[in-house]
């Protein structure tokens, strides 16, 4: 019976470990996978530009790093989202004014957080860090 339980455990470890390895060798070899939305993209693009020296200098780095682009550029904008009219009152939200690097604090390991912005009737939730698939390095 134990020899069972631990076939099934190793299965189980062994079948998740070459499901990730594949899952990140196919992203890395097809980026268009990850490709971001091109409105969402142009929203975002300030913050990378400022990460990069520019927005033409972000461009040129984007032509010969395009996984890494596409991951970054998937931080800034999908590692979060706007749930509307979540406070009675206030302004709405524009997305585009979020620099989400600012609010990795309140980033927690394996569930969403909310951060309420003061003014606003919308909030910020942010994807558990468990979730992401890439957060830029400090």
């Amino acid at each position: 019976m134990l020899k069972k339980k631990a076939y099934k455990l190793f299965l189980i470890v062994f079948l998740t470990t070459i499901t990730s390895l594949s899952y990140s060798q196919i992203n890395s070899l097809h980026p268009e996978l990850i490709k971001p939305n091109p409105a969402k993209e142009k929203m975002f693009l300030p913050y990378m530009a400022v990460r990069h020296g520019g927005i033409p200098a972000t461009e040129e780095w984007k032509k010969n790093n395009t996984y890494q682009y596409y991951l970054e550029i998937w931080y800034y904008s999908e590692s979060f989202y706007v749930k509307r009219n979540h406070l009675k009152e206030g302004v709405e939200l524009n997305e585009s004014i979020i620099d989400i690097s600012r609010f990795e604090s309140s980033r927690k390991q394996n569930e969403e957080s909310i951060v309420l912005l003061p003014g606003f009737k919308d909030v910020l939730v942010l994807l558990p860090i468990d979730k992401l698939i890439y957060k830029p390095a400090k």
